[in-house]
């Protein structure tokens, strides 16, 4: 007779069908077996969160219809992303296993285990974080979880609260305590922090904590100090980590908003318009938010738009509002006030007085667009846009617009003329293959950029492989075509750029590149009495951004105008072809 271990005993039961037999088996198992260690528990549910929220808690997340547009689901999936990826890099680097059996990582990929969640009032944050929560404290240990709000009355009211109803009476590891614990051994807990940072002593008592697994997790983290988030990534060097965050965003100014531009992090934004209770009328998810807040909130803080302005983050529904008596009918075009945006879409609106050059509304419009019109000419052109690095920690940007779609194509982190010469012709000669005929690259002539203009110039192997060619060298400083308006040519290609980003779709952009051309701002000189706009310095943003603007540099020398840069001239034919060389 075959003795069958808990791992067999556990698959057969859970892939028993009927909901009824499925808890009869498992009830008899317990009998039989006896309650098994947490490690033998739990281990099938940890690359499985949605499944053990289903089967422990007792909900079921909602889903999006995409990242775009995103549920619980694909924050829950990205959050599994990370995890798998940290087990497989550690693996890999423990000699386990090898190249040839990396599914979801490779040598040198960022893992982005910080995961943010911005989001409008009532949509399920709070319940997904301490879902998964429950889910890492349960399924790895022992763990160490780390929770920090605003205040001990904001933290004990929200998150708390939902993990205790969501633990209560189900039998998982461990006690709740009342100081806003679940201990379930010594080096095995989830805890409330403190995140006053009293006598400048806070980052100190935060940080030490390191071990095996690790998660932190920041609600309302629009209004945790700086100081929590310097702590954390203090402590998240080493082990299995996951970092969440999650806020009603109203600012651009916190720290919560200005970490999405790490590469280590990943963006969610959930809207109460996408929310499915919303969108069908009805309540699907249970206490979550109703057609009638939107509504609500539509009548107070909304106005009729004519047409679509992204700059003012204007939306339509697909269903009818009724407003004072009147119905507008689905379709109608509505204008958001500051209150609604953070409220309803969960977006941080800009300020009043914000002088940035491109509006945030603008720039997501682009990213979310999924049609451009193409023209002829547009299959048969594409433009590069290159800013070289200049120094150590700075790294260059291969921008390129073909048929109207803009994407980051590649990274240098070498300060190599060489390096960036082989990248560039390579992506050049594959687009020639898919039929661009004239080729224009832009490139940033500050730093170390000399050698590659000149390689690039006199590449006999690309001129050949257009019928026209240009190089242009780019100095940022210099005097811009509109004079009378912009103080230097920087400023034309910003200003330039936000005209362009309403018709082109923006691929995949990175994360980076939404802070370098929504928060980089401008201001009114005066040169012999006139009033010109200039582009906020470069080292001043740097400050800011903590980093150089590498994305933002590369993108506007890639979508600006022809007209705003001085004319080529054309040398000798090669090949029969005609080249245009920009100096």
């Amino acid at each position: 007779m075959e003795i069958l271990t808990r791992e067999a005993v556990a698959a057969a039961i859970l892939a028993i069908e009927d909901e009824e037999e499925r808890a009869e088996a498992a009830a008899y198992a317990l009998d039989l077996y006896g309650e098994a260690p947490q490690l033998e528990r739990f281990a099938p549910y940890r690359f499985d969160p949605v499944r053990y929220i289903n089967d422990f808690l007792g909900w079921d997340p909602w889903d999006g219809d995409s990242n775009e547009r995103p549920g619980q689901r694909q924050i829950i999936a990205a959050y599994t992303l990370a995890l798998r990826q940290q087990f497989e890099k550690r693996d890999y680097e423990a000699g386990r296993i090898s190249q040839e059996q990396l599914s979801c990582w490779q040598p040198g990929q960022v893992i982005q285990n910080y995961i943010r969640m911005e989001a409008g009032h009532t949509v399920g944050k709070t319940k997904l974080a301490a879902g998964l929560i429950s889910h890492f404290h349960d399924c790895f240990s022992p763990s160490a979880v780390s929770m920090y709000a605003p205040t001990g009355d904001a933290l004990r009211d929200n998150l708390w609260e939902e993990l205790k109803m969501d633990r209560a009476g189900k039998g998982l590891p461990g006690r709740m305590l009342g100081n806003i614990e679940i201990r379930t051994g010594p080096n095995h807990y989830v805890k409330g922090r403190a995140t006053t940072n009293s006598h400048g002593k806070g980052t100190e008592r935060i940080q030490g904590k390191h071990g095996e697994f690790l998660m932190f997790v920041l609600d309302e983290a629009e209004g945790v100090d700086a100081f929590v988030y310097d702590a954390i990534n203090s402590m998240t060097s080493g082990g299995i980590t996951i970092v969440l965050m999650q806020a009603n965003p109203k600012t651009r100014t916190s720290k919560f908003h200005k970490i999405k531009d790490n590469s280590n992090c990943v963006s969610f934004r959930m809207s109460c318009i996408n929310h499915p209770n919303v969108v069908a009328g009805r309540e699907i998810v249970p206490n979550a938010v109703q057609r009638e807040y939107v509504r609500s909130m539509i009548e107070q803080h909304c106005e009729i738009a004519e047409e679509h302005n992204p700059d003012d983050e204007t939306f339509e529904l697909d269903w009818n509002v009724v407003v004072k008596d009147r119905i507008y009918p689905a379709g109608t075009i509505f204008k958001p006030n500051y209150e609604f945006c953070w409220r309803v879409l969960g977006v941080a609106p800009a300020d009043v007085s914000d002088k940035t050059v491109i509006p945030a509304g603008r720039y997501n419009a682009a990213r979310l667009r999924t049609e451009v019109v193409v023209l002829p000419e547009d299959i048969e052109r594409a433009t590069f846009g290159i800013d070289v690095a200049r120094f150590g920690t700075d790294y260059g940007t291969l921008y390129i617009r073909w048929k109207n779609e803009v994407w980051r194509e590649r990274q240098f982190f070498q300060q190599d003329s060489k390096a960036y010469f082989h990248g560039v012709k390579d992506v050049a000669l594959d687009l020639a293959e898919k039929g661009v005929k004239m080729l224009h690259i832009r490139i940033d002539a500050g730093g170390d950029s000399s050698g590659l203009i000149d390689t690039l110039k006199h590449s006999i192997e690309l001129r050949q492989a257009f019928h026209s060619f240009q190089v242009i060298s780019v100095q940022f400083g210099s005097s811009a075509k509109e004079s009378a308006v912009y103080d230097d040519l920087v400023t034309e290609m910003y200003f330039q750029a936000k005209e362009t980003l309403n018709g082109i779709r923006l691929v995949k952009p990175p994360e980076t590149l939404e802070s370098d051309l929504t928060l980089r701002e401008w201001e009114p000189v005066n040169r012999s009495g006139r009033e010109l706009k200039k582009l906020q310095d470069k080292k001043l943003f740097r400050k800011e951004i903590h980093r150089s603007p590498d994305d933002g540099d590369g993108f506007v020398l890639c979508i600006a105008p022809d007209s705003i840069f001085r004319a080529g001239s054309l040398i000798a034919p090669v090949g029969g072809r005609k080249t245009n060389i920009w100096g």
